[in-house]
Formats: C-alpha cells, sequence, structure tokens
C-alpha cells in the first residue's frame, strides 16, 4: 500500500532503509545542565521503534552547557560524548540511521538585526567553530547524521536575509558575502568529519514576511550550499513571529502538505535529495514521493501520536495507526512555555518512564466503563491492554458521545478520524464487552459485579434562563454544529471560547454573517486552544468577516436579537436570525453522585470533573486505568 514509502535511498555515506524521517523538536526532557536524561532516553527510543528510516533527534546545542529555560541536549563539548554515544546507538538499535539537528541556543529567537549587525568577525567565527566541533562530537558519538537549523529565523538565515545583513566584512553586504555564513559552516563540518557524516540542511522556502527572504532568493542560496550537503529539508516560515507559527506547526484549520508546492520548486532545480515537513501522515507522504515531489518526507506529530506507525504501514494494518488531530498541545507546550512534551492523543509521550503500557495488570479485575466519549473510549482501551474484562455501557445507540458534534465541521476532519480509530479500537477489542443503547443503572452495573467502576458521562451545557427568551430564536452550540439548518442567516454566538470561535468559522464558511460576542477581553478569548491554533482561527476568521464584540454580557435574547450589556451598564440589541450559546458546560453533579458505591473503587475521569480538551479527557482515562 505504501510502497514508496519502503524503498531504501542514499543520503551521503547513509543508506536509509526508508523515505520517512522522524523530524525534530525539542521534547525538553534532558537535564538543565544539557546532558542526557533517562526521560529522553526512553522518549527517543520511543521514537526510533516507528519504523521510521531516520530518527533526528530535536534542538541539541553547539554551545557549551549555560543554564537556559529550555531543557536542551548539549553537544558542544567533549564532556557530553557519552550522552550522545548512548542515544546514537539507542537509535540505530532499531535500524534507524541517527540524527542530530544542530542550533545555537545562545542565538535563537534573538533579534536577527542584533545577531547579525552587532556579532564581531571574530564571534562570527567563532560560532561556525561551535558547530563544526558539535559536528564532530556527533560524529564520534557515533551519530550518521547530522541537521544544520538554517530555516525558521536561526542564525544561517540570519546571515543570509538582506534585510538585516549590512556588514562590511566577508559575511555581508552582496549576495555571496550572505551566502559565506552557511558555505563556510558547512565546510567546516565537511573538514572536521572527513565528508563521514551525512549533513542535512533545514531550509524556509520563504519566511512569509514583506521585505524577508523570498522563495527565488532561497532557491539561489540553496544552489549556493548543494555540493556541501547530502539532504535539503524544506520548511517555511519563522519561529519569533507568532503570526507565522501556524504555517511551521499548521492546526486543523489549514490544509496538509502545505510545503509541498515549494518542496517541489527545489526538487526542480536541485540534485540533492529533498525532504519536506509539514503536516504529513503516511498517506500523503507516499503519494508525495510516489509523484517525485520530493525524495522523503518528515514527519514529528504523526509520530507522537503513534510511535509505531510507520512499522504498523510496513506491516499492512495502517488503519490501526492512531491518527494525530493537530491540536497543537506538543508544539505549543514546549515552544511557548518550556514545558517537557505531551500529546492529546497518546498519553504516553513525555512519559515514557512514569509508566509502562506493555505490561499486564499484576491482577486482572473487572471493569465496568460509564460513558463512550473519548475518556471512556481512552480508559476501556487501557483497562483491557492490560489484561482486564471491560464493559462500557453507552446510553446512545452509537459511541462517540458528544464528541461527534466536535466534529461535524468541516475542517474537523482530523477529529473525525480519530473517533473513528477510537471507536474501531474500541469495538474490535475482544476483552471489551459493549452495552450500547444502555443506560448505566445502579442495577445494571451491580449485575456486572465490578471491582472497579470509570464514570466518564461527561458534561451538561450551561444553558442560562433569560427573562424574555425568544426559545425559537435559540440554539445550543452543539445543535448548531450537528444541524446547521436550524442556524439563521445572521448568527450572534455567545461565548469565544475555542468551541464558539469554531462554530463561528464554520457557519461563515457556510455563507452566514456572524457575530460573536464574550464577556472576556480579546485577550482572554480562545479558552481550550492552544496559541498556534488561535492565532490561525483568529486570522481565518477575520479573513471570514466574523466579527467580534468582547467585554459584553448577553441579558436576554427576543423577537429582535440579543440583547447584550456594556461595562458602562449601557445595552443594545444586535439584530439576528439566531443566537448560538457556547458558555461551556459544568459537570453532571448528580450523574457522579449516583453511581457511588457501585463497586470498591469508582473514579471520575475527563469531562464529568473538569470540562476541558481531548487531552484531558485521555489523560486522565489513562492514568486512572493505569494505575488499577
Amino acid at each position: 500500500m505504501y510502497e514508496s514509502l519502503f524503498q531504501p535511498i542514499q543520503i551521503g555515506p547513509v543508506t536509509l532503509k526508508n523515505r520517512i524521517e522522524v523530524a525534530p523538536a525539542a521534547p525538553f526532557l534532558a537535564h538543565h545542565d544539557g546532558s542526557l536524561s533517562r526521560e529522553l532516553y526512553a522518549y527517543t527510543m520511543r521514537l526510533a521503534r516507528s519504523g521510521a528510516g531516520v530518527v533526528t533527534l530535536g534542538v541539541s546545542d553547539v554551545g557549551q552547557p549555560r543554564p537556559c529555560g529550555g531543557r536542551i541536549l548539549c553537544a558542544g563539548t567533549w564532556q557530553y560524548l557519552s550522552d550522545l554515544a548512548d542515544i546514537a546507538e539507542g537509535i540505530k538499535s532499531y535500524g534507524a540511521a541517527a540524527c542530530i539537528e544542530l542550533v545555537h541556543s545562545r542565538y535563537m529567537l534573538s533579534p536577527p538585526e542584533k545577531v547579525v549587525g552587532e556579532t564581531s568577525t571574530a564571534e562570527v567565527e567563532q560560532i561556525i567553530e561551535d558547530f563544526a566541533t558539535a559536528a564532530h562530537n556527533c560524529y564520534q558519538a557515533g551519530f550518521d547524521m547530522v541537521m544544520i537549523h538554517g530555516g525558521h529565523g536561526n542564525v544561517p538565515a540570519m546571515f543570509f536575509n538582506k534585510k538585516f545583513n549590512h556588514r562590511t566584512d566577508r559575511f555581508g553586504g552582496s549576495f555571496e558575502n550572505r551566502c559565506r555564513f552557511g558555505k563556510e559552516l558547512l565546510s567546516a563540518i565537511r573538514e572536521r568529519t572527513g565528508g563521514r557524516l551525512a549533513v542535512e540542511y533545514r531550509i524556509s522556502a520563504e519566511e512569509c514576511l514583506e521585505d524577508m527572504t523570498t522563495l527565488e532568493e532561497t532557491l539561489q542560496y540553496a544552489k549556493e550550499i548543494e555540493p556541501l550537503i547530502d539532504l535539503l529539508h524544506v520548511s517555511r516560515g519563522l519561529l519569533e513571529v507568532e503570526e507565522l507559527l501556524p504555517l511551521i506547526n499548521a492546526p486543523a484549520y489549514l490544509p496538509r502538505g502545505m510545503n509541498l508546492p515549494y518542496a517541489r520548486e527545489f526538487k526542480k532545480h536541485l540534485k540533492v535529495p529533498i525532504t519536506v515537513v509539514g503536516s504529513f501522515d503516511l498517506e500523503l507522504a507516499n503519494e508525495a514521493i510516489s509523484r517525485g515531489d520530493v525524495d522523503m518526507v518528515s514527519m514529528i506529530r504523526t509520530v507522537l501520536a503513534d510511535t509505531d506507525c510507520v512499522e504498523k504501514a510496513r506491516r499492512g494494518s495502517p488503519e490501526s495507526i492512531r491518527p494525530c488531530i493537530r491540536c497543537n498541545v506538543c508544539i505549543s507546550r514546549t515552544h511557548s512555555q518550556f514545558k517537557t512534551v505531551r500529546c492529546s492523543v497518546n498519553p504516553m509521550i513525555g512519559r515514557e518512564l512514569e509508566f509502562d503500557d506493555e505490561r499486564p495488570a499484576p491482577a486482572p479485575k473487572k471493569a465496568v466503563v460509564i460513558g463512550g466519549g473519548p475518556a471512556g473510549l481512552e480508559a476501556a482501551r487501557t483497562l483491557a491492554r492490560r489484561g482486564h474484562e471491560v464493559v462500557l455501557f453507552e446510553k446512545q445507540t452509537e459511541l462517540g458521545g458528544t464528541f461527534r458534534l466536535a466534529c461535524a465541521a468541516a475542517f474537523k476532519q482530523d477529529l473525525q478520524k480519530y473517533l473513528d480509530w477510537s471507536i474501531r479500537t474500541v469495538t474490535e477489542n475482544p476483552r471489551i464487552a459493549l452495552r450500547l443503547g444502555t443506560p448505566a443503572t445502579r442495577k445494571a452495573i451491580a449485575a456486572e459485579k465490578p471491582d472497579v467502576v470509570f464514570v466518564a458521562v461527561g458534561a451538561e451545557p450551561i444553558i442560562p434562563k433569560f427573562p424574555n427568551a425568544d426559545e425559537e430564536r435559540l440554539v445550543w452550540a452543539g445543535d448548531a454544529e450537528a444541524h446547521p439548518e436550524r442556524v439563521g442567516e445572521r448568527t450572534v454566538i455567545a461565548g469565544a471560547g475555542m468551541t464558539g470561535l469554531e462554530l463561528a468559522l464554520s457557519l461563515a464558511q457556510q455563507g452566514r454573517r456572524v457575530t460573536v460576542i464574550d464577556m472576556f477581553p480579546e485577550s482572554e478569548i480562545g479558552q481550550g486552544g492552544t496559541p498556534i491554533n488561535l492565532i490561525a482561527l483568529k486570522r481565518l476568521l477575520k479573513e471570514a468577516e466574523v466579527e467580534l464584540i468582547c467585554s459584553v454580557r448577553l441579558e436576554d435574547v427576543t423577537a429582535e436579537g440579543a440583547v447584550i450589556s456594556r461595562s458602562d451598564g449601557a445595552q443594545e440589541t444586535l439584530s439576528c436570525d439566531t443566537v448560538v450559546l457556547s458558555l461551556g458546560s459544568k459537570p453532571n453533579l448528580e450523574a457522579l453522585s449516583e453511581f457511588e458505591g457501585t463497586a470498591p473503587d469508582v473514579f471520575h475521569i475527563g469531562d464529568c470533573t473538569r470540562p476541558a480538551t481531548v487531552w484531558n479527557a485521555t489523560k486522565t482515562a489513562f492514568e486512572t486505568a493505569m494505575r488499577v
């Protein structure tokens, strides 16, 4: 099915077993001094077992160890040579080539005008020496490849950028001189490693802002460095510019594979192999390689979501791959907050030493799970995998709960694929008995004689009472998602959390005029979402001409429309056909109390305790099930 993916390829002195690279991303699991932690080792081994042809350890520093906010590995000193050797050896034990992304953390996310304009010639030469030394350390440690991050506004990109580079020494001014930093850096690495280390170069095809580097300029630069590299890795954008982050880590609202047309241009003009990154799954990767658009494809979020994904595809069971929902919890935690990596759909990521999800429970038990939404499905799946006998009650005739409504929008295909996978893996599991269309009463639960009960009944929407409510005009957000025909042409959505904003985009894309109101200021809207996704969503809402009115309260819904009040007490009516309520949800305390005492142990998971996100649902379900 994926024949093109599983063809070997020669990258410089290295032969890769297939065309998939685990792309670099910093998990922030190293020790604070830059040394290798057991957590980082265990995490990397999970990536290595994915079956990818090359695994690239993300964001490793070529400088000397120094205290900083990010817990990244240091490759710049011989003192950590044994750490580098351990992780390279581990990656290669899975049959993958070991690669490491090299950056200079001292200059990452620094103002480019300061780095380029105020760094002396001697300091620039020292930066080049730092990269060469780090590459040599990696070679000595047993790495097969190094990736030089020359894109996303990192140091090589800063020096090539004509907007910032007005130096008067050999590293600035003319096109030739602006190329010199990258060329001397790559030449130094070649010289220090004797050409025995494959060199991958990551590049931003364009920097996507006015007066910044364009595709045409980057193509010229790529031709200059081509003799010094073995693989060109094509991305786009700048890390230090928030509005461009969705181009680097595209959320579900944007198409997959957006960098492919740019990578195709490099493939046309260069002879060196080309890989591309940007929201690829294995199916899209296979198509791109089959067409000859690129030679390889790099991905990280797909692998985080299922660390066995490439191997599952190779063995002919792609339907068993857990899909990435592109929520960007993984990247937002690390990039925005310097926290350790986590994944909304794979609760093991970053916690490989905390849990052994493949070890059976010491004593199998009988478990009842109440509710077939994301939390209930995750709990049932985890309990069954550990050898417990599971009975799942769902009062509806199908699994999924209200999460089905969240998948309704046209841009929610990633969520729908995850839900389909989640339902399929539970339905096909022989250890899980389903009681669909069956309310979980105390009597029904007692008949199962459970040792443990998991309550995953979800939450109930907040629907306030209005003094003069025009019921025909009021619609709950979940019903609006599932039945857009109930929503009129002019719509006011009350609530600017992620649910309300995503619904606004969906309705606007269907041709409706939409206004979103919220009691919080604009700086606080988008609760429940990640910063990267919210940046993209706000831009799309603006393009769709959705009006946003903040710091107001919905007071009433009349025949004329939505009555709102401002902070000064002034009221006005927003004329509309429909008012959609997206005011969040609250735990169903009555349902929780109903199941107390139905087993020796009763646990509450998911939204029934704290309405939140997919990550909260899977995390609470997994953690609790792993401790039974």
